[in-house]
């Protein structure tokens, strides 16, 4: 690196880090932010020659438009906004699920989640499958890995190539500067030219949302709203599942708080890189900073991370080379699975099994390519599958959503509200409301069109909908209340439930622009169905099937534990 950064807070933190952050924040605030011109773009490739030494860092549940250097207007991220003034920015990163097991997998393996086979229930990786790690150490590398447990703990086949791999249950959120610190110790004790590979991984931007002073206090200084729960794992499941209503003004004191977690780990972040200097390992070094999923704050309807909408697949991807004096943007398409293969570049090893990846070298500094790109993720959710396709071809930027329920003869639980796809000219089905009489609110593309008294019998009901026969509609159904069958002492079960449906359409598919909507808020498969069914035949063909069959292994008490405090489990 070429300067030291440090900043100007107080504590411990501030003691450690000096007095330098001045001057590096008006480098930041230079290149970084939304509205300013991004960093220039050099005109032929820099020369991303292998390195000595690689640390791969994964900061759970960091959404990208969450940093500056991604366009967020909050000071969230001083130091990686201007770690990105000399960096590769990757702009449109895509994870290929929203969950920190299956994510990282692939990250680790360059294979789509299906491909690897590590997806619930299945947790164990297969030993025919090589991973990144047991690649680089049987090229000679050095290997540990430092992380907090959950589902990067031991036993699921991250470990394996790794000759230290430390996973210490998260208990608190200012945990990760211990996480950070065992990485730097571990290269204090390298030997003089040895080769390695360190990867680290934090929660202390997952929830619950904890940000340690004086972080809380610059971006979320008001209190939770009066009787505001604390979001926790179990609140914020509790409110998608609509067991939960959280009181006016709250989402956005979580936004601030999740905020105020980003700005305290992006600190930690600037004490590692001053470790790396202290150490002499700067300047041979490549750092790949990312995350394996983003952050959900009720854009589509529920919070944590649970769909495959933007806020959740889109994450940082930064790439630092010390052959680099200046920051790179790179527009392209870029997917997790890419970046086994672009670290096996970087380390100069050849002969790696085939990945359905690809190294992202060829496109730093480079035009476009010409070709269509494209980024496919998944995930299995409690009523079903939703699939996604995301898609640059010249100037249209796509994503492509299907939601595909379970199709169960004797019908499907609903909590609160169910949104799905029907044509015109009419909609039979058949409901029962659970519990007591139900009245359901319908609505057709956004307008009202009556409602339904729902018995505690099944009953059919005939709605008519509007446009010529053919025509898709968008169809929404909401009621005000839902009960638990552990709440009547019928079950365990803790869903809430208010009424169930027979023989209602268990597609769901939306297209929106991200050039004009990055956030997906404006569904546009209604007016461009054409182009929606092009697309879905497209998502069709990601079918994949496992390279090595994954197997299922009982969770120990720990590890339940462990997810359960992270909101995995109840």
């Amino acid at each position: 690196m070429s300067a030291r950064r440090g900043r100007a807070f107080g504590g411990p933190l501030g003691a450690r880090l000096g007095g330098l952050f001045v001057s590096i924040l008006a480098g930041a605030l230079a290149c970084a932010p939304a509205g300013d011109a991004p960093p220039a773009t050099p005109a032929s490739p820099p020369p991303l020659a292998p390195t000595r030494g690689l640390v791969v860092i994964s900061l759970d549940t960091l959404r990208a438009d969450r940093l500056g250097a991604y366009g967020h207007p909050r000071p969230t991220s001083p130091f990686l906004d201007a770690l990105a003034a000399r960096a590769v920015l990757f702009e449109r990163h895509y994870v290929q699920a929203p969950a920190t097991l299956p994510s990282h997998m692939s990250i680790f393996t360059g294979l789509w989640p299906r491909e690897h086979g590590v997806v619930p229930p299945a947790l164990v990786l297969s030993p025919e499958i090589r991973t990144l790690p047991e690649l680089l150490r049987h090229a000679g590398f050095r290997t540990a890995a430092f992380t907090e447990g959950g589902w990067m703990g031991e036993g699921f086949g991250f470990e394996r190539g790794f000759e230290r791999y430390e996973a210490r249950e998260h208990e608190r959120d200012t945990q990760v500067e211990e996480t950070f610190a065992r990485g730097l110790d571990f290269l204090a004790r390298l030997g003089e030219g040895e080769r390695f590979f360190l990867f680290l991984h934090t929660y202390s931007i997952h929830d619950p949302y904890a940000p340690p002073e004086p972080f809380r206090a610059e971006l979320a200084p008001e209190p939770l709203p009066a009787g505001a729960p604390a979001p926790t794992g179990e609140t914020l499941a509790a409110v998608s599942e609509g067991r939960l209503s959280l009181p006016e003004g709250t989402l956005p004191r979580y936004v601030d708080l999740y905020d105020a977690s980003i700005r305290y780990v992006d600190s930690v972040v600037a004490e590692l890189f001053d470790g790396l200097e202290r150490l002499g390992l700067a300047g041979e070094t490549t750092v790949i900073v990312t995350s394996d999923h983003g952050e959900e704050f009720s854009e589509h309807g529920r919070l944590a991370h649970t769909q495959v909408y933007p806020e959740t697949l889109h994450v940082p991807l930064l790439l630092v080379h010390p052959g680099l004096e200046r920051g790179v943007r790179v527009p392209a398409l870029t997917r997790a699975i890419d970046l086994a293969p672009t670290l096996l570049e970087l380390a100069g090893v050849v002969g790696a099994p085939p990945m359905s990846g690809a190294s992202l070298l060829p496109l730093v500094g480079r035009p476009e390519p010409a070709a269509p790109q494209e980024a496919f993720a998944e995930t299995d959710i409690y009523w079903g599958t939703m699939r996604t396709l995301i898609r640059r071809e010249g100037d249209r930027f796509e994503q492509l959503v299907h939601q595909e329920r379970h199709l169960v003869p004797t019908g499907f639980w609903v909590s609160r509200a169910l949104a799905f796809d029907a044509t015109a000219p009419e909609l039979a089905f058949e409901a029962i409301a659970y519990g007591a009489p139900r009245r359901v609110e319908v609505r057709v593309d956004g307008r009202v069109a009556g409602a339904l008294e729902v018995p505690t019998e099944w009953r059919p009901f005939h709605l008519a909908l509007p446009g010529a026969p053919g025509t898709k509609v968008d169809v929404e159904m909401t009621t005000a209340g839902c009960t638990s069958p552990r709440e009547l002492g019928e079950s365990a079960d803790t869903r809430c439930l208010s009424f169930k449906l027979k023989g209602i359409p268990v597609d769901r598919l939306e297209l929106f622009d991200l050039a004009r909507d990055p956030l997906a808020a404006n569904d546009l498969s209604a007016a461009a169905l054409s182009r929606a069914r092009t697309l879905r035949a497209r998502l069709d063909s990601y079918r994949h099937t496992p390279r090595a069959e994954a197997s299922i292994r009982p969770l120990t008490e720990e590890e339940q534990a462990q997810l359960r405090a992270l909101g995995y489990l109840r």
